[in-house]
Protein backbone atom coordinates (compact mmCIF):
# COMPACT_ATOMS: atom_id res chain seq x y z
CA UNK A 1 0.00 0.00 0.00
CA UNK A 2 1.95 2.96 -1.30
CA UNK A 3 1.48 6.33 0.39
CA UNK A 4 1.21 7.76 -3.14
CA UNK A 5 -2.20 6.09 -3.44
CA UNK A 6 -4.75 8.76 -2.67
CA UNK A 7 -7.53 6.58 -1.25
CA UNK A 8 -7.75 3.29 0.63
CA UNK A 9 -10.52 0.76 1.15
CA UNK A 10 -11.73 -0.19 4.62
CA UNK A 11 -9.84 -3.49 4.36
CA UNK A 12 -6.61 -1.78 3.31
CA UNK A 13 -6.97 0.71 6.15
CA UNK A 14 -7.55 -2.03 8.73
CA UNK A 15 -4.46 -3.93 7.56
CA UNK A 16 -2.37 -0.77 7.46
CA UNK A 17 -3.39 0.26 10.99
CA UNK A 18 -3.43 -3.26 12.45
CA UNK A 19 -7.07 -3.11 13.56
CA UNK A 20 -10.26 -4.97 12.66
CA UNK A 21 -12.46 -3.82 9.78
CA UNK A 22 -15.22 -3.24 12.34
CA UNK A 23 -12.97 -0.74 14.11
CA UNK A 24 -12.42 1.22 10.90
CA UNK A 25 -16.17 1.07 10.31
CA UNK A 26 -16.77 2.53 13.77
CA UNK A 27 -14.31 5.34 13.09
CA UNK A 28 -16.25 6.20 9.95
CA UNK A 29 -19.77 5.87 11.41
CA UNK A 30 -18.85 8.01 14.41
CA UNK A 31 -17.46 10.59 11.95
CA UNK A 32 -14.05 10.49 13.59
CA UNK A 33 -12.56 9.37 10.27
CA UNK A 34 -13.84 11.10 7.14
CA UNK A 35 -14.54 8.74 4.23
CA UNK A 36 -16.25 8.87 0.84
CA UNK A 37 -19.24 6.65 0.11
CA UNK A 38 -18.82 4.58 -3.07
CA UNK A 39 -21.98 2.51 -3.53
CA UNK A 40 -22.20 0.30 -0.44
CA UNK A 41 -18.51 0.73 0.37
CA UNK A 42 -16.24 3.48 1.65
CA UNK A 43 -12.99 4.89 0.35
CA UNK A 44 -10.70 6.71 2.78
CA UNK A 45 -8.43 9.54 1.60
CA UNK A 46 -4.86 8.94 2.73
CA UNK A 47 -4.61 12.51 4.04
CA UNK A 48 -7.71 11.98 6.17
CA UNK A 49 -6.35 8.76 7.65
CA UNK A 50 -3.07 10.47 8.45
CA UNK A 51 -4.92 13.41 10.04
CA UNK A 52 -7.12 11.09 12.11
CA UNK A 53 -4.23 8.99 13.41
CA UNK A 54 -2.06 11.97 14.17
CA UNK A 55 -4.81 14.02 15.86
CA UNK A 56 -5.84 11.06 18.05
CA UNK A 57 -2.27 10.25 19.07
CA UNK A 58 -2.14 6.84 17.36
CA UNK A 59 0.88 5.27 15.78
CA UNK A 60 1.50 6.38 12.19
CA UNK A 61 2.24 3.37 9.91
CA UNK A 62 5.61 3.76 8.21
CA UNK A 63 3.84 3.67 4.83
CA UNK A 64 2.22 6.99 5.75
CA UNK A 65 5.08 8.57 7.66
CA UNK A 66 7.14 9.86 4.73
CA UNK A 67 6.88 11.95 1.61
CA UNK A 68 4.37 14.75 1.35
CA UNK A 69 2.58 13.76 4.56
CA UNK A 70 5.31 15.08 6.81
CA UNK A 71 5.03 18.41 8.58
CA UNK A 72 1.75 20.28 8.78
CA UNK A 73 -1.36 18.16 8.43
CA UNK A 74 -4.76 19.48 7.39
CA UNK A 75 -8.09 17.87 6.72
CA UNK A 76 -9.18 17.64 3.11
CA UNK A 77 -11.23 20.69 2.22
CA UNK A 78 -14.82 19.64 1.56
CA UNK A 79 -17.72 21.85 0.61
CA UNK A 80 -19.83 22.84 3.60
CA UNK A 81 -22.84 20.79 2.46
CA UNK A 82 -20.63 17.71 2.16
CA UNK A 83 -19.24 18.31 5.64
CA UNK A 84 -22.75 18.74 7.07
CA UNK A 85 -24.23 15.73 5.27
CA UNK A 86 -26.14 13.53 7.70
CA UNK A 87 -26.45 16.22 10.36
CA UNK A 88 -29.60 18.08 11.42
CA UNK A 89 -28.32 21.33 9.97
CA UNK A 90 -27.35 19.58 6.74
CA UNK A 91 -31.05 19.19 5.91
CA UNK A 92 -31.19 22.94 5.25
CA UNK A 93 -28.32 22.92 2.76
CA UNK A 94 -30.47 22.23 -0.31
CA UNK A 95 -32.25 25.56 0.22
CA UNK A 96 -29.04 27.55 0.77
CA UNK A 97 -27.68 29.77 -2.00
CA UNK A 98 -24.19 28.41 -1.30
CA UNK A 99 -25.36 24.93 -2.34
CA UNK A 100 -27.55 26.19 -5.18
CA UNK A 101 -24.64 28.12 -6.67
CA UNK A 102 -22.07 25.45 -5.74
CA UNK A 103 -19.84 28.06 -4.11
CA UNK A 104 -16.42 26.75 -3.18
CA UNK A 105 -16.00 28.95 -0.09
CA UNK A 106 -19.27 29.35 1.80
CA UNK A 107 -18.30 32.32 3.95
CA UNK A 108 -17.51 34.39 0.86
CA UNK A 109 -21.32 34.62 0.51
CA UNK A 110 -21.80 35.84 4.09
CA UNK A 111 -21.10 39.47 3.22
CA UNK A 112 -24.49 41.08 2.76
CA UNK A 113 -26.29 37.73 2.43
CA UNK A 114 -28.47 35.90 4.93
CA UNK A 115 -27.32 32.30 5.24
CA UNK A 116 -29.27 29.61 7.17
CA UNK A 117 -26.31 28.83 9.41
CA UNK A 118 -27.11 28.39 13.14
CA UNK A 119 -23.87 30.07 14.22
CA UNK A 120 -21.39 32.67 13.05
CA UNK A 121 -18.31 31.61 11.05
CA UNK A 122 -15.95 31.99 14.00
CA UNK A 123 -18.13 29.49 15.94
CA UNK A 124 -18.75 27.12 13.02
CA UNK A 125 -17.08 23.71 13.41
CA UNK A 126 -16.68 23.47 9.64
CA UNK A 127 -14.67 26.70 9.55
CA UNK A 128 -12.74 25.81 12.71
CA UNK A 129 -11.72 22.40 11.33
CA UNK A 130 -11.28 23.19 7.65
CA UNK A 131 -10.10 26.77 7.25
CA UNK A 132 -8.75 28.15 10.52
CA UNK A 133 -5.86 25.63 10.84
CA UNK A 134 -4.66 26.66 7.37
CA UNK A 135 -4.41 30.35 8.23
CA UNK A 136 -3.63 30.12 11.95
CA UNK A 137 -0.06 31.26 11.27
CA UNK A 138 -1.22 34.88 10.80
CA UNK A 139 -1.66 35.14 14.57
CA UNK A 140 2.10 34.72 14.98
CA UNK A 141 2.79 37.81 12.86
CA UNK A 142 3.32 41.16 14.61
CA UNK A 143 2.16 43.28 11.65
CA UNK A 144 -1.51 43.43 10.62
CA UNK A 145 -1.92 40.25 8.54
CA UNK A 146 -4.76 38.59 6.66
CA UNK A 147 -5.31 35.81 4.14
CA UNK A 148 -7.59 36.40 1.16
CA UNK A 149 -8.69 34.85 -2.11
CA UNK A 150 -11.01 36.07 -4.86
CA UNK A 151 -11.38 39.46 -3.14
CA UNK A 152 -12.69 37.91 0.11
CA UNK A 153 -10.80 37.52 3.37
CA UNK A 154 -10.52 34.09 4.95
CA UNK A 155 -9.42 35.62 8.25
CA UNK A 156 -6.92 37.93 9.86
CA UNK A 157 -5.08 38.57 13.10
CA UNK A 158 -5.98 41.00 15.87
CA UNK A 159 -3.73 43.71 14.47
CA UNK A 160 -5.46 43.48 11.09
CA UNK A 161 -8.91 43.78 12.68
CA UNK A 162 -7.71 46.76 14.70
CA UNK A 163 -6.34 48.45 11.57
CA UNK A 164 -9.66 47.92 9.78
CA UNK A 165 -11.61 49.00 12.87
CA UNK A 166 -13.72 45.83 12.96
CA UNK A 167 -14.03 42.83 15.24
CA UNK A 168 -11.63 40.00 14.46
CA UNK A 169 -14.48 37.57 13.75
CA UNK A 170 -15.97 40.01 11.23
CA UNK A 171 -12.90 39.70 9.00
CA UNK A 172 -14.04 36.20 7.94
CA UNK A 173 -15.81 36.53 4.60
CA UNK A 174 -15.41 40.31 4.44
CA UNK A 175 -15.13 41.70 0.93
CA UNK A 176 -11.97 43.61 0.15
CA UNK A 177 -14.07 46.65 -0.84
CA UNK A 178 -14.99 47.11 2.82
CA UNK A 179 -11.34 47.60 3.70
CA UNK A 180 -9.75 49.34 0.72
CA UNK A 181 -10.65 52.98 0.06
CA UNK A 182 -12.28 53.75 -3.33
CA UNK A 183 -9.18 55.72 -4.36
CA UNK A 184 -7.17 52.45 -4.31
CA UNK A 185 -9.86 49.84 -4.91
CA UNK A 186 -9.53 49.62 -8.69
CA UNK A 187 -5.76 49.09 -8.43
CA UNK A 188 -6.09 46.40 -5.73
CA UNK A 189 -8.79 44.51 -7.66
CA UNK A 190 -6.80 44.66 -10.90
CA UNK A 191 -3.59 43.50 -9.22
CA UNK A 192 -5.41 40.68 -7.40
CA UNK A 193 -6.80 39.34 -10.68
CA UNK A 194 -3.36 39.55 -12.30
CA UNK A 195 -1.76 37.70 -9.37
CA UNK A 196 -4.37 34.94 -9.61
CA UNK A 197 -3.37 34.52 -13.26
CA UNK A 198 0.32 34.32 -12.31
CA UNK A 199 1.38 37.67 -13.79
CA UNK A 200 5.01 38.15 -12.62
CA UNK A 201 4.86 41.89 -13.24
CA UNK A 202 2.48 42.67 -10.39
CA UNK A 203 4.31 44.52 -7.60
CA UNK A 204 4.63 42.70 -4.30
CA UNK A 205 4.77 45.87 -2.22
CA UNK A 206 3.15 49.27 -2.72
CA UNK A 207 1.09 51.94 -0.97
CA UNK A 208 -2.71 52.09 -0.91
CA UNK A 209 -5.43 53.92 0.99
CA UNK A 210 -7.57 51.99 3.44
CA UNK A 211 -10.96 53.01 4.79
CA UNK A 212 -11.29 54.36 8.29
CA UNK A 213 -14.44 54.91 10.29
CA UNK A 214 -13.14 57.85 12.27
CA UNK A 215 -10.99 59.21 9.44
CA UNK A 216 -11.55 59.48 5.73
CA UNK A 217 -8.66 57.25 4.69
CA UNK A 218 -5.29 55.99 5.88
CA UNK A 219 -2.18 55.57 3.75
CA UNK A 220 -0.84 52.05 4.23
CA UNK A 221 2.11 50.18 2.75
CA UNK A 222 1.08 46.61 1.91
CA UNK A 223 3.03 43.48 1.07
CA UNK A 224 1.32 40.64 -0.79
CA UNK A 225 2.69 37.08 -1.00
CA UNK A 226 1.15 34.06 -2.76
CA UNK A 227 0.61 31.01 -0.53
CA UNK A 228 1.00 27.42 -1.69
CA UNK A 229 -1.46 26.30 0.99
CA UNK A 230 -4.32 27.10 0.87
CA UNK A 231 -4.03 27.03 -2.92
CA UNK A 232 -4.87 30.29 -4.65
CA UNK A 233 -4.72 32.41 -1.50
CA UNK A 234 -2.53 35.39 -0.69
CA UNK A 235 -1.04 36.74 2.51
CA UNK A 236 -1.47 40.50 2.93
CA UNK A 237 0.66 42.40 5.42
CA UNK A 238 0.01 46.06 6.18
CA UNK A 239 2.09 48.81 7.73
CA UNK A 240 0.63 52.31 8.17
CA UNK A 241 2.86 54.89 6.47
CA UNK A 242 2.96 56.91 9.70
CA UNK A 243 4.69 53.97 11.42
CA UNK A 244 7.34 53.38 8.74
Amino acid sequence: MSPKKKELSVTQTSVLCGVARATVGYWIRSKKLRANRVGRNYSIPVEELFFFLRSTGQKIPHELAGGNLRGLCFRIRQNCWQYLQGTAHGQNCKDCMVFKNQLDVCFSARDGTSLPCPETCDECQYYLETYLPRIQFVHQIDLPAAVYRDLYFWGGNREWAKLCEVREKDVIGMGIEHVVHPDSLETVISDTKKRALGDPGVPRAYSIFMKRNRHNKLSVHIYVYPLSEPAGTFLMLAEPEEQR
